[in-house]
């Protein structure tokens, strides 16, 4: 406070700004909305892990964990991407926001495939980790868990490197889709499923959201619908 009040200003500086509250309530409110439903398809996916048993949900609650690690640190990324969007764009300088989606997308992709090995050869004493129990049926269920999805952290990291230029840009609208895509296409994928291949058909539904969300995500950007030229043109 005390260095704030040597800055010397034409004006005394407002104490509250509505303007400003609204500019960070239109990328808050849906990062709000994503963390939220992210929660409520997760709960969604256990109800119906736990009607496979006690092994299962064993084996579940390991490799979730871990697969949530994965993807927390994609976010991370995918986080630093949009501070360095916004950034740019506010400098007017739309090749350097290229520039660090190339970068944060190479990043990701490094990331992902140290997770991918990690969790395709090393995945049963990485469960091992997270788990009480030493069933082999537990540790199946999570081994292939962990493997489905893992084999499917380059569609992630792509998806994230993309939303986070979105995001930093500020086009919600265009994040929101993608990012509701992929969870509703992931909870209706695993209730639909579920019943010809089994809890297998409950790990698939990630991959299928990941792609078809990726896809998406990587359209948006190519069409530049987070550059504010575009959107003046």
């Amino acid at each position: 406070m005390r260095r704030l009040k040597s800055i010397e200003t034409k004006e005394k500086p407002a104490l509250f700004s509505g303007a400003m509250l609204r500019r960070i309530s239109i990328v808050a409110i849906p990062s709000i909305l994503q963390q939220s439903f992210v929660s409520v398809g997760n709960l969604c996916i256990q109800g119906l892990v736990n009607g496979f048993g006690s092994s299962a949900i064993a084996g579940y609650s390991a490799g979730v964990k871990l697969n949530t690690f994965a993807i927390t640190s994609l976010t991370a990324l995918s986080n630093s991407v949009s501070s360095f969007t916004g950034q740019n764009i506010g400098a007017g300088k739309m090749e350097r926001v290229r520039s660090g989606f190339k970068a944060g997308l190479v990043m990701s992709l490094a990331v992902a495939l140290v997770f991918m090995g990690a969790y395709v050869f090393c995945g049963e004493n990485l469960l091992l980790l997270f788990m009480n129990s030493t069933s082999a049926e537990a540790i199946e269920i999570g081994k292939k868990f962990l493997l489905i999805v893992s084999l499917c952290y380059l569609f992630l990291a792509l998806k994230l490197a993309a939303d986070g230029v979105l995001r930093g840009a500020g086009a919600m609208v265009y994040f929101m889709i993608t990012t509701f895509l992929d969870l509703i296409l992931r909870v209706v994928l695993a209730f639909i499923l579920v019943h010809p291949f089994g809890i297998t058909g409950i790990w698939l539904s990630w991959p299928f959201g990941w792609v078809i969300s990726s896809t998406l995500s990587l359209a948006f950007y190519l069409f530049g619908v987070w550059n504010p030229l575009k959107k003046k043109a």
